[in-house]
């Protein structure tokens, strides 16, 4: 288990004095990132190969939220190791210990020079600090698939800016949940979301949101380019289609 801790800033919170979600992915991210730097084995195979991990899809479940001035405890393991991908759980407790967000996500091992999945050493790999799955959340399917019927709305295009984009040259994970929270119904409460990430998008791509509406309590986004390609499909779900969260 490796742990940050952070204290939720005005920077942080929405409209409604509350921690936003990409707020707390981005507290998620980082203490995800420092705990793979941590594992000297794989930063130094990381540095000498060009290799990164991508993450491919994520949930995420509100179970209480964070206030301006709370102190935060974010927490993440890798439970599941394989040679081209892994899976990890990341809590965010407050200092009472009472857990705020719970989430497991998912990550591929890339090689930069040829864009694509790689293959880790068995050795590398050994060197990697593994815990127990986390076993109080109910874990959604990672991939997010898009509805048989028709689109409920197709919104006008935007432009991918430049502060979306992160050191990897692509679109930051938590800014594709800020773009697609703004195409979801107001006065919709979410309590859990999905994203499955399936495209990088870079500076001056172009983002189609299309909304479906599957059934009652979850709202999709798919946040596409103009000609189909999908960069992520986003889920957001409503308290009565999350099993592991209170009604």
């Amino acid at each position: 288990m490796y742990q940050i801790e952070r204290t939720v800033g005005s920077s942080h919170m929405n409209t409604n004095g509350e921690m936003r979600l990409s707020a707390a992915v981005d507290f998620m991210q980082d203490c995800c990132c420092f705990q793979l730097d941590s594992e000297k084995e794989l930063t130094n195979y990381f540095v000498s190969h060009n290799i990164t991990m991508f993450l491919i899809s994520r949930q995420i479940n509100l179970i209480k939220p964070a206030h301006y001035g709370d102190r935060l405890l974010i927490r993440t393991s890798i439970y599941h190791l394989r040679t081209s991908y892994g899976f990890r759980n990341t809590m965010i407790y407050n200092d009472k210990e009472e857990l705020l967000i719970s989430s497991y996500a998912g990550g591929a091992f890339v090689n930069m020079n040829k864009g694509g999945s790689t293959i880790m050493p068995k050795e590398i790999l050994r060197t990697i600090t593994t815990d127990d799955k986390f076993e109080g959340m109910h874990y959604l399917p990672r991939k997010v698939s898009l509805p048989k019927e028709n689109p409920e709305k197709i919104f006008p295009a935007a432009p991918v800016y430049h502060y979306y984009i992160d050191h990897n040259h692509h679109m930051n994970n938590a800014r594709y949940l800020d773009v697609a929270q703004e195409y979801i119904p107001n006065g919709f409460i979410f309590h859990t979301c999905r994203i499955e990430y399936k495209t990088g998008a870079r500076y001056e791509d172009t983002i189609l949101p299309v909304r479906y509406h599957p059934e009652p309590g979850i709202w999709l986004i798919s946040l596409q380019d103009p000609h189909g390609r999908i960069f992520a499909n986003v889920e957001f779900r409503a308290a009565s289609q999350s099993r592991d969260l209170p009604e």
